[in-house]
């Protein structure tokens, strides 16, 4: 239970891709321990474009872009 409990709160920590990932790797070695499919998750890449679904902007683009100008702008002068 407690191990199932831990591959739950991993999934909650990393994305259930890159802990779908590490427990596919542990299993094509041949190990079947949640210590290796915790070592894992930490370690596999996460995709980009989990990354990208998980986060969003709260402003648009140019409002970014506007004040990065203007705050190099101010350090020029």
């Amino acid at each position: 239970m407690r191990r199932i409990l831990g591959v739950l709160s991993l999934a909650k920590k990393y994305g259930t891709a890159a802990v779908d990932e590490a427990c596919a790797a542990a299993l094509d070695m041949g190990v079947q321990e949640y210590r290796l499919c915790s070592a894992l998750s930490g370690t596999l890449p996460a995709s980009p474009t989990q990354f990208a679904a998980s986060r969003s902007l709260i402003r648009e683009l140019v409002q970014y872009r506007d004040f990065i100008n203007y705050r190099t702008k101010e350090i020029e002068e």
